[in-house]
């Protein structure tokens, strides 16, 4: 619970700290350093984006949908992370804005999310399947929830995919919901316009990764979250807010 309150805390000073284009470096450290500097970049890159998958257990519903931020920072690069690390880059991370809806016959929610910056996006979307649900009888027994996520990247120097499995637990009661989660990462990227020996060059990595939060609904139809993450064995923070109806 404390990690949880710090990471509502920390988040927002972590996010001034960090650079507003935390990649602008990639094409110059990689250029002289070479491939090898890749994959640990690929694989901090998988966190950040892997933890917006969830901040709950419980699926939507027919006819439920749902909008919102997400917003997943690092505390600092892992420490293979050259690309990064020589750029002096300290704390760094990926928003998200995403939208929701829940499928009438097959009982899952369809999910899109993205985001576009200084020359970076992701566009992607996914599926999210209840396994167990609490019902107004059954407060006691936890929401339990699988998902899986496909998103493009797409940067000025490179691009790639990220595929992500997740499985999320939380109980539904009021105002105060804490929730878990565990996930796993599968991140694609593919060296672009940096020199004809680099170009073409690519790596793939696949990382778990460990939640746990609280969701607050201070009203009916709002949310607001914070949780605490192991992205691939590094520290993270996560805060989002976002409406359900």
């Amino acid at each position: 619970m404390k990690k949880i309150i710090l990471s509502l805390c920390l988040l927002p000073l972590l996010a001034a700290g960090a650079k507003a284009d935390a990649f602008e470096d990639f094409k110059a450290q990689v250029a002289l350093q070479g491939e090898a500097l890749l994959k640990p970049f690929v694989m901090d890159l998988g966190g950040v984006i892997g933890a917006n998958d969830f901040n709950s257990g419980r699926s939507l519903g027919f006819p439920g949908f749902e909008a919102g931020l997400a917003a997943t920072v690092q505390a600092k690069p892992s420490v293979e992370n050259r690309i990064l690390r020589d750029a002096d880059v300290k704390a760094f991370g990926v928003p998200m804005l995403h939208a929701g809806a829940a499928l009438p016959i097959i009982g899952a929610d369809v999910m899109v999310r993205g985001v576009g910056y200084s020359g970076f996006s992701i566009i992607g979307g996914g599926l999210r399947k209840s396994v167990l649900k609490s019902g107004t009888l059954t407060k006691f027994i936890p929401d339990v929830s699988v998902a899986a996520y496909y998103d493009v990247i797409n940067y000025d120097y490179f691009k790639g995919s990220h595929l992500s499995l997740d499985a999320s637990a939380s109980f539904d009661i009021p105002v105060i919901k804490p929730y878990v989660g565990v996930g796993i990462d599968r991140t694609t990227l593919e060296i672009k316009n940096v020199n004809a020996a680099l170009n073409g060059v690519d790596a793939t990595i696949s990382k778990p990764r460990y939640t746990v939060g609280v969701r607050l609904s201070p009203l009916p139809l709002l949310y607001v979250y914070g949780a605490y993450n192991i992205l691939h064995g590094q520290a993270g923070y996560s805060l989002g807010a976002g409406a359900k109806f």
